[in-house]
């Protein structure tokens, strides 16, 4: 850890700044984990881990936070200016937080939301697998679903292919290794066995790799889903930004915010059609509260706004920030996708989150060396210092990570040639 301590520590440094922003979003995951699973086996490491992170975050000659313990409102301060979150560190944040969890969105006045009672899917339902169904139950009650997702409820009316589907895409939204676990399991399901003749796959334009979101199950008629080099992007999204001139590059290289906007947007889009769970809370289209894409009208009026901010991104000079603003514009509409409760840290969704906001904070760069007077700022992890950049109109949770924790971002704070633009985030109440 002595290296990676002297790195966060290097003032006017970008790999600094990446090093110290994913060192406070693992401080964070960590100790909501660790308080939600204070038995575990791994709670006495995970206590000694949180330790030298804080050390390692910690300015020379301070002491870190107690391992699992929210940091005190110096200690926050520092944590903020870690990840970017006060005003004087806006030059130097080049990365973006990881998305947090939480529970279903209370309107306010804040109320209790009961946690849904797992149901087992019903034997007597038709083409049901009993082994999946069994499977499905177990990760809702898993230590991993109640320290990540919250309260997590089984479809009780899906068939087989209906409930592969939402296993499948409920694990994008936990930590990768966790993920990893539960789909190797339900592969050794018999209903799972199948061979490369029987698959059936749609594949949709990758920005890095091959990637496997949905994996098909032939004996039950789900086709898969997964991101390749070659596979199509949203025909929509494409005409939006000015037909091939939004296309992306090769996998790997250097893309326009544009270019990783039609991407994200399909990709987000399309899921809206496979993920019961899947909503939205842009505050063009639904002024408080959250959406259900799944529904139709509401995935239709949420497509139409990101169409037209593409569109007037794909309308703006390279590098002016005339381009950043609409960037900026198209990363809320992406950013605005979330699950109830939002994603964890370290989970696919998150890095969807992450790819949209890396984007608009490489543009930044560009735009500021240019000459322009800009900055772009994630939000702080804590709601008491990130409510200081939003425009007071963000959507608090019952419940969910700790009190007082920013749980998902919905819109960075930007300055833009002397205009301020508030940010907006999901945050425990």
């Amino acid at each position: 850890m002595d290296a990676l301590r002297r790195l966060s520590r290097l003032p006017d440094s970008h790999l600094a700044a990446l090093a110290r922003a994913h060192l406070a979003g693992l401080r964070a995951a960590l100790g909501v984990a660790l308080e939600a699973l204070p038995d575990d086996a791994g709670a006495r490491e995970c206590r000694a881990a949180l330790a030298e992170v804080a050390a390692a975050l910690a300015p020379e000659g301070a002491v870190g936070s107690p391992p699992g313990r929210a940091p005190a409102s110096g200690e926050a301060a520092r944590a903020t200016e870690a990840t970017g979150g006060s005003a004087d560190a806006a030059e130097s944040d080049e990365s973006t937080p990881p998305m947090g969890t939480s529970v279903p969105v209370a309107r306010e006045p804040v109320a209790s939301v009961p946690p849904e009672p797992v149901v087992r899917p019903s034997p007597s339902a038709p083409d049901v697998d009993p082994e999946l169904a069994a499977l499905a139950v177990e990760l809702a009650r898993s230590q991993e679903s109640a320290a990540f997702l919250g309260p997590l409820a089984v479809p009780g009316d899906a068939d087989t292919a209906a409930l592969w589907r939402w296993f499948q895409l409920t694990l994008l939204r936990l930590p990768g290794a966790y993920a990893t676990r539960w789909r190797a399991r339900a592969d050794q399901l018999a209903v799972a066995a199948r061979d490369a003749t029987e698959e059936r796959w749609d594949e949709w334009r990758a920005l890095d790799g091959v990637e496997v979101l949905l994996p098909p199950l032939p004996r039950a008629g789900v086709t898969g889903v997964r991101l390749g080099a070659t596979g199509s992007l949203a025909h929509w999204a494409v005409a939006a930004a000015d037909g091939e001139h939004g296309a992306p590059g090769a996998v790997g290289e250097l893309r326009s915010p544009l270019a990783v906007g039609v991407v994200l947007a399909g990709w987000v889009t399309e899921l809206a059609c496979l993920d019961v769970q899947l909503h939205h809370c842009l505050e063009s289209v639904t002024r408080r509260g959250v959406a259900p894409l799944y529904d139709a009208e509401h995935r239709a009026a949420y497509r139409l706004e990101l169409a037209q901010r593409l569109g007037r991104l794909a309308r703006q000079p390279p590098g002016s920030p005339e381009e950043l603003r609409a960037a900026l514009a198209v990363d809320e509409a992406l950013c605005s996708v979330l699950h109830l409760p939002p994603a964890a840290p370290g989970s696919w969704w998150a890095r969807v989150a992450e790819a949209s906001q890396r984007a608009v904070l490489e543009l930044r760069r560009r735009v500021r060396d240019s000459g322009a007077d800009v900055a772009v700022q994630v939000l702080a992890p804590t709601y008491r210092e990130a409510r200081r950049r939003t425009g007071g109109n963000d959507i608090p949770l019952d419940a969910g990570g700790r009190k007082g924790q920013v749980l998902a971002g919905l819109r960075l704070w930007a300055h833009v040639d002397g205009r301020e633009l508030p940010g907006r985030a999901v945050y425990r109440a």
